[in-house]
């Protein structure tokens, strides 16, 4: 088991931010996945900052995507430029992107609606039957 130190959850943590694969960062640093569960399962703050990283490496994602999207539709002024393989490859890398934003933060980019309904002293609101 590897010994926890900050130096190595800073390279871990900058590793995800940069777009690696917790099980790249990990494998790099020669740490089980275990071992990297145990850390995150006893500090809160590392737990938030592996959550804070994985937003941010999709977020620099999402800019990535947005600047392919741009040039693919510079390309597409020429029929020749654009293949229908680039435009596919673009479609499934931003249906993952948007699959993982959609379980890190639901309320910002999750598909499903969800209403709730509160009283005036913002309880929830409860219907009962009586029989």
């Amino acid at each position: 088991m590897a010994k926890y130190s900050k130096k190595i959850v800073d390279t871990i943590i900058t590793s995800i931010m940069s777009g690696k694969t917790i099980k790249t960062a990990l494998k790099e640093l020669d740490i089980s996945f275990q071992t990297w569960s145990n850390w995150i399962g006893k500090d809160s703050e590392l737990l938030n900052r592996y959550h804070q990283s994985k937003i941010s490496a999709l977020d620099y994602e999402l800019s990535t995507i947005k600047e392919e999207l741009n040039q693919l539709c510079k390309d597409s002024i020429d029929p020749k430029g654009v293949s229908m393989a680039r435009v596919n490859a673009m479609k499934l890398k931003q249906g993952q992107v948007q699959y993982e934003l959609s379980k890190l933060m639901p309320k910002t980019y999750g598909t499903t609606q969800q209403i709730s309904l509160n009283n005036a002293d913002n309880e929830p609101l409860v219907i009962s039957w009586k029989s």
